[in-house]
């Protein structure tokens, strides 16, 4: 049957406390969700509908949604995030798991999959990759804007509305565009009202470059290393496109399915979720 949204969660990880979703109930495949870069754990409110016989735990990661920031001496290098998944994974009590994850989240489960391949039996990766590799001779070049930038965007403020409509149109004019309903549900997760003013909350920091990006034997020795299933949903539409670099990785990941959707690249929170969750079920039956 149908999977339906249970209860809100939280999760304790090295001081913070992570929020989450949780969906469908024990007894059936463990599964955590994690959601894109400024989204939250809403991204999979109309997908997961159309699942069925999973427990599902979406997660808000760090610095996004109802989860705390990170400290002002840590960052968002984006293997932060494995451990605070492993820990989600082990205050649930599972020892294996799948992880469903779009963008962002579908890149930090190419990482969790190759981390810990004797505990992740499964990948569904909507329309997210890898990370770009970086040669190793630009590391220094690249750390020092990392810093200039944390220290700028640590002491940015972010964008106040004047109401919470205009809130919802940022992001539907942003960078990846989205539609309207799309862009209302991550609002009802994502938008605090703060003296009269309406916020997205995200940490600004998650705007500012990695301190160390992976090389290409960095990210080979993480996905060569995957045993599970892995499937990557290619949106049609999407503003991102796997690079040269991207598209020879997808051979080191044994077991590994590319399916094109038609849609954007939030085709799993727009008038496709039907049909990604169909597909994704494959992975879980």
């Amino acid at each position: 049957m149908s999977i339906e949204f249970i209860r809100e969660r939280s999760f304790e990880n090295n001081g913070l406390t992570f929020a989450a979703k949780e969906w469908g109930r024990s007894g059936y495949p463990p599964v955590i969700a994690l959601h894109g870069w400024l989204d939250n754990a809403n991204t999979f409110d109309r997908m997961l509908p159309h699942m069925e016989n999973v427990h599902v735990i979406a997660l808000d990661l760090a610095g996004h949604g109802r989860s705390d920031f990170r400290s002002r001496d840590s960052g968002y290098d984006i293997w932060h995030d494995i451990a605070d998944v492993m820990a989600v994974a082990d205050q649930m009590g599972w020892e294996t798991f799948g992880l469903i994850g779009h963008s962002r989240g579908a890149i930090i489960s190419g990482l969790v999959a190759g981390t810990y391949p004797e505990r992740v039996t499964s990948a569904a990766l909507i329309d997210g990759y890898m990370p770009l590799p970086e040669e190793a001779h630009n590391t220094a070049k690249h750390f020092a804007r990392a810093i200039h930038e944390n220290k700028r965007f640590a002491a940015a403020s972010a964008t106040g509305f004047q109401d919470y409509d205009r809130a919802i149109l940022a992001r539907v004019n942003g960078f990846v565009k989205l539609e309207q309903e799309a862009a209302a549900i991550l609002a009802e997760r994502g938008v605090e009202e703060i003296d009269g003013l309406f916020y997205w909350r995200n940490d600004q920091r998650l705007k500012a470059a990695s301190m160390i990006k992976l090389s290409k034997d960095h990210l080979h020795s993480f996905l060569s290393a995957i045993n599970g299933r892995v499937l990557l949903i290619q949106a049609e539409n999407s503003v991102f496109s796997p690079s040269d670099k991207q598209s020879e990785a997808f051979d080191w990941i044994p077991h590994m399915e590319i399916v094109k959707m038609p849609g954007s690249h939030h085709l799993h929170l727009e008038g496709q979720a039907e049909q990604v969750a169909v597909k994704v079920q494959t992975l879980f039956s």
